[in-house]
């Protein structure tokens, strides 16, 4: 999701002459930004509340990860990256680095942390003692990076939103086409391995969830469903998380029970953007009411 889109579609427009005319015995929730946000639970299994807000130390946070019971955040209203809980955050990264709008990540086993930014490009690493450097820039073709997994083998996968391409990137730097723009992906906004190898990638632009099997075999999982335009994904539990943040909705997709509705958000919490989920089931689900406005909240849908 760059930052240049429109993040906020609480600007409702109403009506000029009534706004105009200053009427007040009529309602006037539509002459500017909303204050109430909704969320209609699908799957009566959860039960939702809202967990931060960005009055408790970030500001727009994109990509989440829940890990050893805090959570990452790639804060792009920051822009920032943090690892934060409820005593407190941690800033590790921010535009004094170079960072200009972190996207996505994912953290390695030793606690390094590698993520992508869609305006300033490239792959990024914040290694174990806080240093942000450029792992892979702008010059190897990783112009506008959106989604990122790890490989079995180590290797970074990283989602290139101008080309279309997905890339590998060594723990060196070195980057090689994965699977280049004739494969299918028009933009891999977000990608997520299951435990067997296959790479679920998110195409927000076609509006297609992909897997990819080791063997490179690209097929649509979910195409053409109205309503259904993949953001970011989080793989967990047998299944894959979805959040779309066009039609601010949440989601799980298993092969069993297909694509399922989980909520729908609206209002201040319509911009859904990042997921992740802890080891009870829960899930976090980012909302970006406005990045410009640093305004924003983390909603957690408790498993019943």
């Amino acid at each position: 999701m760059m930052r240049t889109k429109s993040q906020s579609p609480s600007f409702i427009s109403c009506a000029f002459f009534i706004c105009s005319l200053g009427l007040a015995a009529l309602p006037m929730a539509g002459c500017g930004r909303e204050t109430e946000g909704r969320v209609e639970i699908k799957d009566k299994s959860y039960s939702y509340s809202v967990y931060a807000t960005d009055k408790d130390g970030f500001d727009a946070p994109d990509g989440l990860l829940w890990r050893e019971g805090k959570l990452y955040i790639a804060d792009e209203g920051g822009p920032a990256f943090r690892i934060w809980r409820k005593e407190g955050v941690r800033t590790l990264s921010t535009a004094a680095d170079g960072i200009e709008s972190p996207e996505d990540f994912v953290v390695d086993t030793d606690g390094s942390i590698y993520f992508t930014d869609d305006d300033a490009g490239g792959v990024w690493k914040i290694d174990t003692e806080g240093k942000t450097a450029v792992l892979a820039g702008k010059q190897k073709g990783l112009v506008s990076t959106e989604g990122i997994a790890m490989s079995q083998s180590g290797d970074l996968l990283v989602g290139e939103g101008a080309s279309g391409r997905i890339f590998a990137v060594t723990r060196k730097g070195v980057v090689s086409v994965f699977l280049g723009a004739e494969g299918g992906v028009r933009k891999p906004e977000s990608m997520a391995y299951d435990e067997t190898g296959n790479l679920f990638v998110a195409d927000n632009e076609e509006r297609v969830l992909y897997l990819l099997s080791p063997e490179k075999k690209l097929r649509a999982l979910v195409r053409d469903r109205e309503g259904f335009s993949p953001e970011s994904i989080s793989y967990a539990d047998g299944g894959l998380y979805i959040t779309d943040s066009d039609h601010g909705r949440l989601f799980r997709y298993d092969d069993k029970s297909g694509l399922r509705e989980i909520a729908e958000m609206s209002g201040i919490y319509f911009k859904a953007a990042g997921v992740t989920t802890d080891r009870a089931g829960n899930i976090f689900v980012s909302i970006q009411t406005h990045i410009d406005d640093k305004h924003s909240y983390i909603l957690k849908f408790t498993k019943n």
